[in-house]
């Protein structure tokens, strides 16, 4: 009990209170929440993901590793959502509804800041490889399964070459791949942007959640949320063991394939009209239901 109170306090709790001002700024004092979206997508996070991977200590072994963990762990939940999906009997909108938000977790908003808080820059530079892998999934697999696979290749291709954060990675890795020094009041004004992506990141999200209305489509929600928050963490296990993830690698890489719904996929859903009110009220119910599931996969699995 000991563990599960010190993990609450110490890694989730200060997430919700810091969400909760943004929450309130947008609620009462109705602040706009899309400008702040834009300086995180376009302009604090590429740094956040450049300055990360620029500095970070891991080897190109270990890079490989981690982004193969993220991408195998979520291509994992996409087909178990799937075939949970039919197994239900849901129609062709509501399971891409269900891929939505079994697939793609909370890794930036939420997983960069529970990480950071629990193994410090470590953490933090593990989560951005997850971070990234699965920003480029959503905007390719997602906009593909949310579209019922009516857009063609160049379509998804265009929304990942509209992502900031891809052009972040390939020059990090340019820089990092041929050790390219930078001037170093480039490297620390880039470095300075991107600690300022997380507070902003935690605002941001709570006014999303401010807005989130008229929840319904809970014949969706209850079991796509189940699979995001109940079956995810025994699926990262099994990932991240069979690709032989250890350390703070396996700990970081199971946190981030743990998390609630990402905000972003009722944004894709209602753009595509693919059970916009089931998405919702499952990014709301996850977020709120992770405050008890992370911390327990934090402690059970003694992460």
């Amino acid at each position: 009990m000991t563990d599960i109170l010190d993990v609450l306090t110490k890694n989730i709790l200060p997430i919700f209170a810091v969400a909760g001002i943004g929450a309130i700024l947008r609620r009462w004092m109705h602040l706009e929440k899309e400008s702040l979206s834009r300086l995180v997508f376009y302009a604090l996070g590429p740094c956040l993901v450049f300055s990360s991977l620029v500095n970070s200590q891991l080897s190109g072994s270990e890079l490989t590793q981690l982004a193969t963990f993220a991408l195998v762990a979520a291509l994992a939940m996409g087909a178990l959502s799937l075939l949970a999906g039919r197994l239900l009997g849901f129609s062709r909108q509501e399971r891409a509804a269900m891929v939505l938000v079994a697939m793609f977790p909370n890794s930036g908003n939420f997983g960069l800041t529970l990480n950071q808080l629990r193994y410090g820059d470590a953490g933090l530079t593990r989560a951005v490889v997850y971070f990234t892998v699965s920003t480029i999934l959503v905007f390719t697999v997602g906009i593909f399964v949310a579209s019922l696979g009516k857009l063609d290749g160049r379509t998804a291709l265009r929304q990942v070459l509209k992502m900031p954060a891809f052009y972040a990675v390939l020059l990090a890795l340019i820089v990092y791949g041929f050790h390219l020094p930078l001037p170093s009041f480039l490297a620390r004004g880039i470095e300075i942007a991107g600690n300022g992506s997380i507070p902003v990141m935690l605002i941001v999200l709570g006014m999303q959640l401010a807005d989130l209305k008229n929840l319904s489509g809970l014949r969706l929600a209850l079991p796509a949320v189940t699979l995001r928050l109940i079956v995810a963490p025994v699926v990262a296990t099994l990932v991240a063991l069979f690709i032989g993830l250890q350390g703070t690698d396996y700990a970081v890489s199971i946190i981030q394939a743990s998390l609630p719904t990402a905000v972003v996929t009722t944004i894709i859903a209602t753009e595509f009209d693919v059970q916009p009110a089931g998405v919702t009220t499952a990014v709301v119910l996850s977020t709120l239901l992770s405050v008890i599931t992370v911390t327990l996969a934090i402690t059970l699995l003694g992460l």
